[in-house]
């Protein structure tokens, strides 16, 4: 798991005005609208006594801590401590972190790390999906993400779980390439399906329908965690976000010519066995993800997890660190809860 990359946190349909907890990276964070519709996200921590903000309340463009009242503001700063006599001033100690926000395209994401913005990865480049015939949810992996990634972003599993009206075969591919980027990765072939059943009232089978070729069928990797998928009409946006360094949820949004209310989440229900236990398979995405994490850990960017739990865990806390760490010196000293500890690359 790696900060400094902008993680698709959540479906923008998800993030209200009324707190809503995330956890990703072995971290929680609280997302919620201001009210002009603006999306935050904050460490969910509150500084005083660990309390969730997502259990909170909003009060204007605030988000109430519900243990004691603090009031902490979009920067992170807390504005009001109800305790506090009046004219005594809120320590500038009494504040969270908070992460530059951008919503596109149905998602919320949150740049979760402290570089500089001429520093950071690019945020991931997906198309809107927002017709009436999109649909959305989510499953949970006990899998790390860069399993669920490369399994996923294999073409062959990617058309099974795009087509899951379709017999348990693979498909069949041809003129396949694939292209690369700094921070990203693409494969694209024609793709012949298996026959297609077709049944009769009562789930009998009726008939096999030889399927179409479908040509110029892809999977896009965009950094650090989002495939993109088209076959035919069919589009789809999934984001793998780590909980932590086992469990990964995927949500995804997918548009088809003809929408079925069940069929992305029965098809990703048939590839759990699959992602959860089988070993990963030798896909470009899979190797341009295993590319792209090697020089995010050459930064640096690598989170110890390991560290986490083996000596912080119902210890002390940490936090992934917001800019204003680096870009506001005169607040160096006013940071309650340290960084998450990062590791050194091993190669």
């Amino acid at each position: 798991m790696f900060m400094n990359f902008w993680w698709p946190l959540a479906a923008s349909a998800r993030v209200g005005q009324k707190p809503l907890r995330v956890t990703a990276l072995q971290q929680e964070f609280v997302l919620y609208r201001t009210t002009n519709g603006a999306a935050q996200v904050l460490s969910d921590l509150c500084v005083h006594r660990g309390g969730a903000l997502s259990d909170g309340w909003m009060t204007g463009d605030c988000v109430v801590c519900p243990y004691h009242g603090w009031e902490f503001a979009t920067d992170g700063a807390c504005v009001r401590i109800p305790a506090n006599a009046q004219g005594v001033p809120v320590p500038k100690k009494a504040r969270v972190d908070s992460y530059p926000t951008v919503e596109k395209n149905g998602w919320v994401f949150g740049f979760l790390g402290d570089v500089a913005s001429a520093e950071r990865p690019p945020l991931a480049d997906i198309p809107a999906l927002d017709g009436a015939n999109a649909r959305r949810g989510s499953i949970t992996w006990n899998a790390p993400y860069e399993h669920v990634i490369a399994q996923i972003g294999d073409l062959q599993n990617s058309a099974f779980l795009l087509s899951d009206e379709f017999v348990d075969l693979p498909a069949a591919l041809s003129d396949e390439r694939a292209t690369n980027t700094e921070w990203g990765a693409g494969v694209t072939a024609n793709v012949n399906l298996p026959k297609r059943i077709t049944r009769r009232l009562g789930g009998l089978v009726s008939r096999e329908e030889t399927a179409p070729e479908i040509r110029n069928a892809s999977v896009l990797l965009c950094a650090p965690c989002v495939t993109v998928h088209t076959l035919g009409q069919t589009r789809a946006v999934m984001a793998h976000v780590p909980v932590n360094a086992t469990t990964t949820i995927t949500e995804w949004l997918i548009e088809q010519p003809i929408p079925k209310a069940d069929g992305a989440a029965n098809g990703l229900e048939k590839m759990r066995r699959q992602i959860e236990t089988t070993p990963v398979p030798d896909s470009a995405i899979g190797a341009a993800l295993k590319r792209i994490n090697q020089a995010a850990a050459k930064h640096g960017w690598s989170i110890d997890s390991e560290l986490i739990s083996a000596e912080y865990t119902n210890v002390k806390a940490v936090v992934i660190p917001s800019p204003a760490r680096r870009e506001v010196p005169e607040l160096a000293a006013a940071w309650v809860l340290k960084k998450v500890p990062t590791r050194l690359p091993d190669f």
